[in-house]
């Protein structure tokens, strides 16, 4: 199913690059300056790890870092703030571990990273979108937020502060199709209290597009946005940054380039001089089989848990994305790429990579050795191998049976895998993938 889904796409892309081919001039560098970090992860930084996470996110060449919810609402009702806020709103509110906005201004100040802060969000957009009390009384908590937060850390770390995220995920779905002219109420409430405080910082949104299930196409998608971004009174500084899905699967590499032409007509048919930025995706999350997957839902991986995207497929996203988006930021380097929370391997083969004038490495790791079966304490066949080498480091191992995909490990997973219904005079055969999707040579055994 998967297979013919992805020959399907692959078709009508060709189509469409024939009648309409992807610009060759490029309008930014394929390269990411700017990431997404999300405050549970954060607030229980001290000022020492974000001066480590700055260092890094200085040698990857980013200048932009934009905090996502710094308030978030549960379904039941109870709020979770990541700064200390005086709002009566919050005045029931559980605290996070620390002032996240100011932790990161304060460390940013003198750095040359700019900081955008996420507003307010409510776990109830997911299924209401814009319809329904709680999103008009969101926009209202966010403007509120938005003149607490300027009055109280702008004059402290004003070269650090760059602007505001506009937190809510729109989708091309049919609720916020429905629901979007008072989700375009709600925005031009919180562009108003941007201009009560600076009018000359930017607001920006981060949408996506998914391909799946009833959601409209792509025409129909350019149609909306188009409509959408003409309904809300945006700034000419203002930034539509689309998420290109891949990582979360609601899009496939293959429809790239025409969900990037779609957002840039929109823009273009909208008539408003909004910047068009891209949110590349640098993960993959993990899918697993289902009735609805493929359908209503993303194809399923062979990841079993969230991993970090090795740089081939990161590079090609960036490509594309640099032919239609004036700047590239992505979710997240600090999630996925930090050398301070996972393998230094991707940092620095993405840094290698800014290095060679966008080349990346090729250099493919050794193939696994000393392959053998055992039986382990619950009489599993369990296959093991030694370690690869690499002169990054080995992302993961792809473990096949006969030809076909069983399973693979990632590096942070011991070198052995349970092999189910072991059958004599298969051969299992293992290829090693480095950071930049370099795959060594197979190696091979025979299960006797």
């Amino acid at each position: 199913m998967a297979n013919v889904f992805r020959t399907v796409i692959r078709i009508i892309t060709c189509i469409a690059l024939f009648i309409c081919p992807m610009p060759t001039e490029k309008k930014c560098e394929a390269e990411f300056n700017g990431t997404f970090i999300q405050s549970w992860m954060s607030s229980y930084w001290d000022d020492e790890r974000w001066q480590d996470e700055i260092g890094a996110m200085k040698e990857a060449g980013i200048k932009y870092l934009i905090i996502q919810d710094v308030a978030h609402k549960a379904s039941d009702g109870t709020w979770t703030v990541y700064y200390n806020s005086n709002l009566d709103t919050f005045s029931g509110a559980t605290f996070g571990a620390a002032d996240v906005v100011e932790s990161a201004l304060r460390n940013c100040e003198g750095s040359g990273i700019k900081v955008m802060v996420g507003l307010g969000l409510y776990d109830e957009w997911w299924t209401k979108s814009g319809f329904g009390k709680d999103y008009s009384a969101l926009c209202n908590v966010s403007a509120d937020m938005i003149e607490e937060i300027y009055n109280k850390y702008v004059s402290k770390y004003p070269d650090a502060f760059y602007g505001w995220y506009f937190t809510p995920e729109m989708s091309n779905g049919p609720l916020v199709k429905l629901s979007s002219p008072f989700i375009a109420k709600g925005v031009n409430v919180i562009i108003d209290a941007i201009e009560r405080t600076d009018a000359d910082a930017p607001l920006l949104l981060s949408p996506f597009f998914s391909q799946y299930g009833a959601n409209p196409g792509i025409e129909s998608a350019k149609l909306f946005w188009a409509s959408f971004i003409k309904s809300v009174n945006f700034r000419e500084h203002d930034i539509f940054c689309p998420q290109d899905a891949v990582g979360a699967g609601w899009t496939i590499e293959e429809n790239l380039v025409n969900v990037w032409r779609m957002y840039s007509d929109a823009v273009k048919l909208s008539g408003k001089s909004i910047r068009l930025w891209a949110n590349v995706e640098n993960f993959t999350s993990a899918v697993t089989k289902s009735n609805t997957t493929g359908i209503t839902t993303p194809l399923v991986t062979e990841n079993t848990q969230d991993v970090t995207a090795t740089l081939d497929r990161l590079v090609k996203q960036m490509d594309i994305a640099s032919r239609y988006a004036e700047n590239i930021i992505t979710f997240s380097y600090n999630h996925y790429y930090s050398p301070v929370y996972v393998d230094p391997m991707f940092h620095n083969t993405y840094v290698d990579y800014l290095k060679h004038g966008h080349v990346l490495e090729s250099e493919a790791p050794t193939a696994p050795t000393d392959l053998g079966f055992s039986v382990d304490g619950d009489g599993n066949t369990v296959l093991s191998w030694q370690a690869s080498t690499d002169n990054f480091g080995v992302a993961y191992y792809r473990i096949c049976a006969d030809g076909k995909f069983l399973t693979r490990c990632e590096y942070n997973e011991d070198t052995a895998a349970v092999i189910e219904n072991a059958q004599s005079g298969t051969v299992y055969s293992i290829t090693a993938y480095d950071a930049a999707g370099n795959a060594s040579q197979a190696a091979e055994i025979v299960y006797q």
